[in-house]
């Protein structure tokens, strides 16, 4: 260590040592801010999505019921998906990809489901995280058709482009084969009409939108519930949430180490439900006869939102 606070913290833990010689170092004021127990979360006492289905509660009940509806669900997805979900339907690009994409929610959403059943819960955060991100965003890519579609592709050619570059710069031995593999993409795009002035802006709009999360739900007027993907964000990554889930702040003040993290509620799982029926309303209509429809309709009925608008239209 160096400079002033290392030296002055090494001044002040050997004067603490000397009175207290069993402590290995000194109590600072972290170890104090350490020891008062975080506020409560304030999204564990509500439903976690837009207030137009707050009629659910944040109880055992409506989890248990909302865990039938999203079993039945996944079930109805895969028997569909069984199928093979074969043409005419799958030569229309932006359907096709949609209609693919729908599948990682549902197989997220059943792993997260395993997990809580088996006691699981913060660390479930990640996976709730990814399929309410997908019921939204696979909605905006239907909403917006092709050209939302060409801007996922562009989104995807970036990253790449990204990661490629921090390969090369940190040795990777890989690098050289994934860069001849992006020329090679970016020869044959290149031979793409090109976009009109309009059609760019509107590119950049989508890649925009598809980058930036909150500006998605924004334009969609829901922004009300990005708190919601923000609260999954804080449980998914290094943060105070993370650090002190397993950490018990008992009656005396001091802290002690717990096995399993606290229990959260029944949001977790009726978050489920919800952007399980959200995505499954978006993709069923894309496959020949609506196959979904059942499934969806008695999972409305069986969560008392029967003419509820699941799906936001865009306002900007």
């Amino acid at each position: 260590m160096s400079g002033w606070w290392s030296t002055s913290w090494m001044r002040s833990g050997a004067r603490y040592r000397l009175a207290h010689p069993h402590l290995e170092r000194p109590a600072t004021r972290y170890d104090q801010r350490s020891t008062v127990p975080p506020p409560d979360d304030p999204l564990r006492a509500v439903c976690p999505y837009s207030p137009a289905i707050s009629n659910l509660t944040n109880d055992q009940k409506t989890g248990e019921l909302a865990r039938a509806t999203a079993a039945s669900l996944l079930k109805a997805a895969e028997s569909v998906i069984a199928t093979g979900l074969k043409p005419p339907w799958l030569r229309r690009g932006c359907s096709a990809r949609c209609t693919a994409g729908g599948v990682l929610p549902c197989r997220t959403a059943e792993a997260a489901l395993m997990l809580t059943e088996r006691g699981f819960t913060i660390e479930v955060a990640p996976l709730v995280r990814n399929v309410f991100n997908h019921a939204y965003a696979i909605n905006w890519l239907v909403d917006n058709g092709d050209a939302a579609v060409d801007a996922l592709v562009a989104r995807g050619d970036d990253e790449r482009e990204k990661l490629c570059k921090k390969l090369e710069e940190t040795g990777w031995t890989g690098a050289a084969e994934m860069r001849a593999t992006l020329e090679l993409a970016a020869t044959q795009r290149s031979t793409l009409p090109a976009r009109t002035a309009s059609e760019q802006e509107l590119h950049e709009k989508f890649k925009y939108e598809l980058k930036n999360f909150y500006d998605m739900l924004e334009r969609y007027d829901v922004a009300d519930v990005y708190p919601v993907y923000s609260h999954l964000s804080s449980l998914s990554h290094t943060t105070m949430a993370t650090a002190s889930a397993y950490v018990e702040h008992m009656d005396d003040g001091t802290l002690q180490a717990r096995q399993n993290a606290a229990k959260l509620g029944d949001a977790d799982v009726i978050q489920l439900a919800v952007a399980l029926l959200q995505a499954a309303s978006v993709v069923s209509p894309l496959i020949d006869d609506d196959p979904l429809r059942p499934s969806i309709d008695q999972a409305l009925t069986d969560l008392g939102l029967e003419n509820t608008q699941l799906l936001p239209t865009r306002v900007k």
